[in-house]
């Protein structure tokens, strides 16, 4: 109970003691479209068109048309972001012009998501179902002051639902999908699905008073596993297992909203449980004596656990500063049984106890003060950051088998990695439509040195439908838990975290040129952007040595990203389509202490995305189509071939991917229908040399990244009441 006395304190004193005011709520039912307003690095919320940042934002009704389960499946077709699955782990993690989960902060409601590696950093984004989402923004390019450490690519911001514009809703789904052509509902006669994925959910909304909202949700996700060649958990040849394995998830949610004329606040709790279930290919005959025998395996299931508390309170302060205040404390455990599997019998044999073999525990808390002064051209705002994050390492995770343990451990560790700082900025706005907003952070670690971020972002409106935008900015990354700790040397292997690492430090400066036409029911939007990152000290698991092998988490990269980004909408009646473009140059300089140097030019990249979106009213009846084009990436990359060090070119192959959907009503909107095909191109694995030779031998050419085309059905019925 210790652990939330804070929280209830917090909420107490605030209900009690402070004034405040409230902003008007949207209705998430809404399609976003040129008013709609953003928080995510802003003072307040804002119309997405008069942001000093260039906000993406992905609607609730480009949800519900993608019919997408998680945000990995929503996130993968923006351009620039690329969704990196692994089939051995289930995971999925984001990658961001070309740099991966640990630059890109994923933040819940303006709060960073705990995970294993630090708050908001290589999150899993399958864990995250969109039930619940009113929409997602997102803002590419260094955000060190307003948001810290490692958000040097951006931030991916999920807005969940607060806000119901009707006394009650009660909303109920059902849907079934094929994992390739992998799918049924029942398996030899029973009750247990042993293809496909199949989904459920639940939400049940009110809005108990004028000032009191409330609402609960779960929803259960069960990935079945893809079997492709393998013949599953009870076949006991050398094909036995899955390609990638089976996994369950059950998410939960709650929230209490509360909003006056002079005060609002919400508090939210949302609950995540993972099992993931690993069946081992390797089959041994096992001898039970007077001429009989079985066949075992060594299987193994996975759990994970997390909850998250959060308080927001948005508030005035002596009936003028604006107050917004996060207060959050997060813990995730991850679990691992092992057991001894008779597969004739369809008996477990010496099942372990679950045993943690990496957990963490975070408070944080983030706070901003603004509107200081009675003027609508000067604001400035001051703030703070609190990271107080514990984390834990098993030595269970020393055994090479565990599926989703890169980092390996010789005893148990507990260590505590703190992060404080403070930031401020100020907005200045001039009557000929600029808007300049320069910035300061200091952070502070237990420990490492401090570190400054600058920033300077403005904006000026060349006419009323006509701006550009210009934002520089740094941005520091801390090492993590892994870089810091990691130790495995045995006979075979010698791979080490490195506690001397220095942070990284990045920064970012982009140029954005938007310009919007409005006529009759004709609406365009174009947009063009230019980007350059450049990342010093970027830490690299390394060979330090190659006689006898040995690696080592070291500082020795120089990153560089160069690129410009093209993006139109237009929209006519019923009718949106969306056309994109991007090319994006990556450059790698870097020394191993072999001995070998690379110093890369940039290498490029083509990007392409479309979408259209058709509605017919009088049908109740949307049609969606998402298209995204990935072209050929090459990047150097060292090989060490008896010991002789060198740098090959290698290169991953193009690929595209295209999904579609159509979503009716019926019944007054009370039911609604989706259909759709996912990855209708049937892409798999892509040919990809642009990995190293892992500790065990050569980097295999190709990579799985899909399971295949696949078909989906949701049903979800939505009942509205006064």
């Amino acid at each position: 109970m210790k652990k939330y006395g804070c929280l209830v304190c917090v909420a107490l004193f605030a209900f009690n003691a402070v004034q405040a005011q409230i902003d008007e709520e949207i209705d998430s039912t809404k399609v976003v479209g040129l008013d709609n307003v953003v928080i995510t690095g802003q003072y307040s919320a804002q119309s997405v068109d008069k942001s000093i940042y260039k906000v993406e934002v992905i609607t609730a009704e480009d949800i519900k048309n993608f019919a997408g389960n998680t945000v990995a499946d929503i996130l993968n077709q923006n351009l620039n972001i690329f969704i990196q699955p692994n089939k051995d782990d289930g995971r999925s993690t984001v990658n961001v012009l070309g740099l991966g989960g640990n630059y890109t902060k994923i933040l819940i409601d303006n709060i960073p998501l705990v995970g294993d590696n630090g708050m908001g950093v290589d999150i899993d984004l399958t864990q995250i179902n969109v039930d619940n989402i009113e929409r997602i923004e997102i803002v590419k390019g260094a955000m060190g002051v307003d948001y810290g450490n490692n958000a040097l690519t951006g931030i991916i911001n999920i807005i969940t639902k607060k806000s119901l514009s009707s006394k009650w809703k009660v909303s109920t789904f059902l849907q079934e999908e094929s994992i390739n052509d992998e799918y049924d509902w029942y398996e030899d006669g029973g009750l247990s699905k042993g293809k496909g994925r199949h989904i459920q959910g639940l939400e049940i909304a009110h809005n108990i008073s004028d000032k009191w909202f409330a609402s609960v949700g779960v929803n259960r996700n069960d990935f079945q596993g893809y079997w492709n060649d393998k013949k599953g958990s009870k076949d006991y040849s050398k094909m036995r297992g899955y390609d990638w394995q089976p996994k369950e998830q059950w998410n939960a949610n709650a929230v209490v909203n509360f909003k006056s004329k002079n005060f609002k606040a919400f508090y939210k709790l949302s609950y995540l449980l993972e099992n993931i279930n690993f069946y081992d290919d390797s089959v041994r005959p096992f001898h039970l004596g007077q001429g009989q025998q079985t066949y075992r395996a060594d299987d193994r299931d996975y759990r994970t656990n997390r909850w998250v508390h959060h308080l927001n309170i948005d508030t005035k302060l002596f009936n003028r500063v604006k107050f917004i205040g996060d207060f959050s404390y997060q813990n995730q455990d991850r679990e691992v049984s092992y057991y001894l599997y008779d597969i004739p019998t369809r008996t477990e044999v010496n099942r372990d106890d679950f045993k943690s073999y990496a957990s963490s525990e975070a408070f944080y808390s983030r706070g901003t003060f603004s509107n200081f002064l009675d003027t609508d051209n000067f604001d400035f705002q001051v703030g703070y950051e609190v990271d107080q994050t514990k984390g834990f390492r098993g030595k269970t995770a020393n055994n090479s088998n565990v599926i989703d343990g890169e980092a390996f451990f010789a005893e148990d560790i507990n260590r505590t990695l703190g992060t404080y700082a403070a930031f401020a900025s100020a907005e200045f706005r001039t009557n000929v439509g600029l808007a300049l907003r320069p910035g300061i952070r200091a952070n502070f670690s237990n420990k490492f040195d401090s570190q400054l971020n600058l920033s300077l972002s403005s904006r000026f409106d060349l006419s009323p439908s006509n701006s550009l935008r210009a934002v520089v900015g740094t941005t520091n990354r801390y090492p993590n838990f892994d870089e810091l700790y990691t130790y495995f040397v045995d006979s075979n292997h010698d791979v080490r975290g490195n506690l001397n690492l220095q942070p990284e430090k990045g920064y970012s400066t982009s140029i954005q040129w938007d310009y919007n036409l409005r006529k009759n029911e004709f609406r365009m939007q174009n947009s063009i952007s230019t980007i350059y990152l450049d990342l010093q000290d970027k830490i690299e698991l390394a060979t330090i040595n190659f006689n006898p092998l040995q690696y080592m988490y070291i500082n020795i990269d120089e990153h560089k990203t160069w690129g410009i980004t093209t993006d139109h909408q237009f929209t006519f009646n019923n009718l949106n389509v969306n056309l994109g473009a991007s090319y994006i140059g990556i450059s790698r300089s870097f020394e191993n202490n072999g001995g070998v140097e690379v110093k890369d030019d940039f290498r490029y990249t083509l990007e392409a995305n479309a979408s259209a979106n058709y509605m017919i009213p009088k049908w109740g009846t949307t049609i969606s189509a998402y298209y995204k084009y990935i072209g050929k990436l090459t990047q150097y990359v060292l090989e060490d071939p008896l010991g002789t060090p060198y740098y090959r070119l290698g290169e991953q192959e193009p690929f595209s991917m295209m999904d579609a959907s159509i979503r009716k009503s019926f019944f007054d909107r009370k039911l609604e229908l989706t259909l759709g095909i996912r990855n209708i191109f049937d892409v798999t694995s892509v040919t990809n040399t642009t990995q190293a030779g892992s500790l065990h031998g050569a980097a295999p050419n190709d990579v799985m990244l899909f399971y295949g085309r696949s078909y989906f059905l949701k049903l979800n019925y939505i009942l509205n009441f006064n």
